[in-house]
């Protein structure tokens, strides 16, 4: 009798191990691989708006010095300064970039900061082009420029995909180099990936890689490699993957994962699930979504890198840490060049601190692209 009831406790014991893991997996599927495609709700009720101002519920996004987008159902516009605060609310400089807005609506701070495609957002033409790659045609901007330096970025796992360089574009185009944002598999118009999932740069970098080839038959001669969130895990990628990148003079790494691991041990964690469980679910997403966490490493692979790295992380991540871009900067040595930000969110580094920001990426790209 005591052995059968042993037996069963077993049984059950065994089946919620095998839930707890299938579970996790899941959770590291959306968490990590998911495709993104809606926007956060707009929850921020605006107080007053006019005469180059806006006042909205106060958060801590709302009360936070930089420059944002504010989206609302009606418009677009851009906070900036903060001109005072309550407990309630915050009192910001603003201007409406298209539309209207009034008091009542509901809206939400945007970090891509602009509105639309490149024309839309700062009046700079640009073409859109089809570059080819090993699933289909991809869809890019391209900005022209006289330099024989191109800047290829590389867009996060947020919907906002090719939008997110509309932050970095002026800058860009004001010293004339050219620029090209490209997709990946699974964005929108681009081909769909075999697990319709993202694969944090394992797969993507090949579409990198044919942009790279596009580029080149453009008269290009050299890249600097820009990369956000995900997006610099396909740069990490390519640079490690590629046949040859002899041609990219350096890359920008803007809050990267550098080991998307330590993100599935956090959300374990949180979870509170216990040690094999942890290990149970990292290797069934190894199996049921082709995640290589020892490839993906970044801080393992920091000596393998051969280029100079600008990497830029915020204090305020989180998604990342500090500390884990502190660990590949020490990995990199002298390759590397640390911008931290203070107060600065995951992905949202421009937006406090813009001038700092434009002037340490083309710093960088001028000193890459001059070395010899």
């Amino acid at each position: 009798m005591a052995l059968r009831a042993a037996g069963a406790v077993g049984g059950v014991l065994l089946l919620a191990a095998i839930v707890g893991t299938w579970i996790y997996s899941g959770v590291l599927r959306d968490e990590l691989v998911s495709i993104v495609r809606s926007d956060l709700a707009r929850d921020i009720e605006i107080a007053t708006v006019g005469s180059g101002r806006i006042e909205v519920a106060r958060t801590p996004l709302t009360e936070t010095e930089g420059i944002w987008g504010v989206e609302g159902p009606n418009g677009y516009g851009q906070a900036s300064v903060v001109i005072t605060t309550t407990e309630t609310t915050v009192e910001r400089a603003f201007r409406t970039q298209e539309g209207s807005f009034d008091v009542g609506d509901l809206v939400r701070f945007d970090p891509i900061a602009y509105p639309g495609d490149p024309l839309e957002a700062h009046g700079i033409d640009f073409d859109e082009v089809r570059f080819t790659g090993g699933l289909g045609v991809y869809p890019a901007w391209v900005i022209d420029g006289d330099r024989d330096l191109w800047v290829l970025i590389v867009h996060g796992s947020g919907p906002a995909e090719r939008a997110e360089a509309l932050r970095f574009i002026p800058g860009l185009v004001a010293q004339r180099y050219p620029v090209m944002v490209i997709t990946v598999r699974g964005d929108v118009d681009a081909p769909r990936s075999r697990t319709g999932l993202r694969a944090l740069g394992a797969t993507e970098w090949r579409d990198l890689a044919s942009a790279v080839e596009f580029a080149l038959a453009q008269d290009a001669e050299e890249f600097v490699l820009m990369g956000l969130d995900t997006g610099a895990s396909t740069v990490a990628m390519y640079l490690q993957e590629a046949d040859d990148a002899s041609a990219v003079k350096g890359a920008v790494f803007d809050s990267a994962l550098h080991d998307p691991e330590r993100l599935a041990d956090r959300l374990a964690a949180e979870r509170k699930a216990i040690g094999p469980l942890r290990a149970a679910g990292k290797l069934l997403a190894r199996i049921r979504f082709d995640i290589d966490w020892e490839e993906l490493d970044q801080i393992e692979r920091a000596g393998q890198y051969s280029v100079p790295i600008l990497v830029m992380h915020g204090t305020a991540d989180e998604v990342v840490p500090l500390e884990i871009a502190d660990e590949f900067v020490a990995g990199l040595g002298d390759l590397a060049t640390y911008e931290v930000f203070e107060g600065g969110i995951h992905s949202q580094l421009w937006n406090v601190d813009p001038a700092r920001y434009d002037g340490a990426l083309l710093d960088f790209i001028q000193r890459v692209g001059t070395a010899e």
